[in-house]
């Protein structure tokens, strides 16, 4: 599973910067724009041809995964954290109508609590690219059984290291948004992802 995630700001005309990435063979683009409003966020997804709609993931405003016909909907761990006992019932909420459900976690041992989830992210593999200062821990889970996937510091050069390491598959940031071209980043990615895990 190779997903990227979107710039944390609207980058103007981004939705058309998506679509050579998501037509080069992007499955799974999530949409994390934690200080953009309802109403900016719809708006941005009106911009989006519907037939990208079905490979996106919602971290922010999940209402509009339904309004919209997206892929699923992540639950940053701060939210999950305040659902606290309905976290269950949010999940199968979302699932019954067959949307994915993955949420993040930032210790290994909190996996534990993540079996409900369609698959989650663990973080930070390695250093970040994108936040200054966010160290990698080098997690191994290669005796978990569900499906983790690596985020934090994940360019092309690490992506075999991340299958070595028991990980489902990555999710790329910086290494796509923080390059000059990151078409040409994001295809340079996926080619060593498909040479790793396919």
């Amino acid at each position: 599973m190779l997903i990227v995630i979107s710039a944390e700001k609207c980058i103007e005309n981004e939705e058309f910067q998506l679509k050579p990435i998501l037509d080069a063979g992007l499955e799974i683009l999530h949409i994390r724009k934690p200080m953009v409003s309802f109403e900016v966020l719809k708006n941005w997804l009106e911009n989006v041809a519907p037939e990208y709609r079905c490979k996106m993931v919602l971290h922010q405003h999940h209402e509009l995964a339904r309004e919209f016909g997206l892929k699923g909907i992540h639950l940053p761990e701060y939210f999950r954290t305040n659902l606290k006992e309905n976290v269950d019932d949010y999940i199968t909420s979302f699932q019954q109508e067959k949307f994915t459900v993955s949420t993040s976690v930032h210790q290994k041992e909190m996996l534990s609590e993540t079996l409900n989830f369609d698959y989650c992210f663990l973080s930070p593999v390695f250093n970040s690219i994108s936040k200054t200062g966010y160290s990698g821990k080098k997690f191994q889970v290669n005796n978990i059984q569900q499906q983790v996937i690596a985020l934090g510091g994940i360019d092309s050069e690490k992506i075999s290291a991340t299958r070595k390491m028991g990980f489902s598959g990555a999710a790329v940031l910086g290494a796509v948004w923080q390059q000059e071209n990151p078409i040409k980043s994001f295809i340079k990615i996926k080619q060593h992802y498909e040479s790793v895990f396919k």
